[in-house]
Order: structure tokens, then sequence, then C-alpha cells
């Protein structure tokens, strides 16, 4: 007897570690390399020989590209949602960019850059101000983007989902940071369904912030998403910018009580 409950106590902690680790993913990229197999490429996005992640092309001598489009992913998807419990994971992503264009304030560079979680397998959308995400400028539920978007020709942050139409947006100037390196700090709280973004220039010692609160994305992720970027050049030369991304980390993780009540059910079923 004494050696069958410690068989099933052997087997509890397994099945509980397993459940455990299902449910909280997180890596970090200090810097990037060429060929890495845990990035997902699309279109012009491609790795430098100094560990940049540049979303759109250059030339030669490193100046931006017309109408150029590009889109990096984590190779694994990550679990947002849990359909048959109802539970959403919380996340929290930090990351470095610098986007520069021919000229200083210029005010007319296009289009920006986006973190984005998108459907797995998700393949590249429009060029422009679609930043290669959506497809159409209204409501569009068959793409399930939720989107982080720095705006640089509208000079906004934005917070857009399945739409190119901001659900939030807060002004800034992206014009006055030319080439400038910006920290990124974006969280979800999913249980309070509050979303922040933290933007910063350290050279400036400027900083912008945005919060949406009530926002459930239930129904507007898969389960199952790719995290990652996305961004366009403007269709002129003096309109085209670039968008490299320096360094980025990511975690997500379900609540503890979501956790917890896999853990009782496990139990009861042991004991």
């Amino acid at each position: 007897m004494a050696s069958s409950n410690l068989l099933s106590l052997a087997l509890f902690l397994v099945l509980l570690t397993h459940a455990i680790s299902a449910i909280e993913t997180s890596f970090n990229f200090t810097s990037f390399h060429q060929g890495d197999p845990k990035l997902i490429l699309q279109a012009d996005a491609n790795v430098s020989s100094k560990g940049q992640l540049l979303l759109t092309n250059v030339t030669g001598n490193g100046d931006p590209t017309v109408d150029s489009m590009g889109r990096a992913f984590y190779y694994a998807p990550i679990q947002i949602r849990n359909s048959t419990t109802g539970k959403l994971a919380s996340f929290d992503t930090n990351f470095t960019f610098s986007i520069r264009s021919r000229s200083n304030n210029n005010k007319n560079s296009a289009f920006g850059l986006a973190f984005a979680l998108v459907p797995v397998e998700s393949q590249p959308k429009r060029k422009g101000p679609f930043l290669g995400l959506f497809k159409k400028p209204d409501n569009d539920s068959e793409v399930q983007t939720v989107a982080v978007v720095f705006n640089t020709f509208s000079n906004q942050i934005e917070i857009d989902m399945n739409s190119i139409s901001p659900a939030a947006r807060e002004s800034c100037d992206f014009h006055k940071y030319n080439g400038e390196k910006a920290e990124v700090r974006i969280t979800y709280d999913s249980s309070q369904m509050i979303m922040g973004v933290f933007l910063s220039y350290p050279s400036t010692g400027k900083s912008y912030t945005l919060r949406y609160d009530r926002i459930d994305l239930q129904f507007h992720v898969h389960d199952w998403m790719s995290v990652g970027f996305s961004a366009t050049s403007g269709f002129f030369e003096s309109t085209s910018e670039t968008h490299d991304v320096l360094s980025w980390s990511f975690s997500s993780k379900f609540s503890q009580h979501t956790t917890s009540e896999r853990s009782n059910i496990l139990l009861n079923k042991i004991l």
C-alpha cells in the first residue's frame, strides 16, 4: 500500500511539473544571429552581421529603401488563451529598436514598426500603413491580430486589434528621435485586462506611456499565437526609413489560480 501511495505521489509530481511548465514561456535575445533557427524571418527581414534584426531592406551604405516590408517571429507558438478554461495568459515583453529616416526631423517618414501577436503560420499582409499585418482598414476578424504599433506616419503609439484603426493611441514625436535607440516595455495583465506600453529614449530622457483598460483578448486571439515584429517603409525615398530591433525578451504565463485548479484536479484523481 505504501509503495502504491508513493507511486501515485510521484505520478502527481510529474504531472504537476508538466502542467506548470506548459503554461509558462520565456526567452531572451540580447542580440541576434544570422541563421538562428529560433527566428522565423519573412519578406525582407534579415539579421545583420552586427547582430541587429533588420525588418526592412537597407542599401549597401545602410540607408533605407523604398516600399520594403519585413516580419520576424519567435519560432515556437506561444499559448495566449485556453479556450477550455476560458483563461488568458499575462505577458511581458521588453525590446529595443531604432528607426532612422534619410533626414533628421523628417515628419513625413513612414510607416513604422509593430510588436504583434499573429496566428501561427500567418503570412505577410499588405504593405504601407497596413504594416504587413492587416488586409483592410476596417475590422477584419480573419486576421486575428493584436499589435502595438509605433506609427511614424501619424506620430503616435497605437494598440490595434484586427484593424489599422487604433483601439487606443498616444501621441509620440518619433521624428525628433531619428536613429536614436528606443526602449520599450509592453505588459498585459489578464486578470485586470489591462495593457500597458512604456516607450523611452534614454539619450533624451523623454518617455511616453499608453494604457488601455478592459482589453479582453478572448475574441482577438487563438489559443496559440506567434509573437514578433513587423515593419514597412514609405513609398518614396523621402519617406523611407529603417526599422532595426536590437534586443528582445518575452515572458508569459497563466495565473497561479489556473495552475492551482489543475493541481487540485490531479490530486483529487490520485486520492
